[in-house]
């Protein structure tokens, strides 16, 4: 997969995220950020990582993502790789 497309998903991934807002605050407190900061951030690219690995992170979440987005079976953690190739993104 190439990188454009994997910043395309993740993009969905935050965007899958800001319709799920019990998950929205679940990150933002994980990560640190307040809803504001994300959302000035929301082109930034290590964000959208940091978001797609948090849904990667949760099986029941990386499931549903999987299936809204129409990902096959471990093309989730492809693209986390893709973005982050030497899993630095940590929050």
């Amino acid at each position: 997969m190439k990188r454009q497309q994997a910043e395309q998903i993740a993009e969905r991934a935050l965007t899958f995220l800001a319709n799920r807002p019990p998950v929205l605050q679940q990150f933002l407190t994980a990560s640190g950020l307040d809803a504001s900061e994300l959302i000035a951030r929301a082109d930034d690219a290590d964000i959208r990582s940091a978001v797609l690995g948090f849904v990667a992170g949760d099986e029941s979440l990386a499931k549903e993502f999987s299936e809204e987005t129409d990902l096959k079976p471990g093309q989730l953690l492809q693209i986390c790789a893709v973005l982050d190739p030497h899993g630095s993104t940590s929050w």
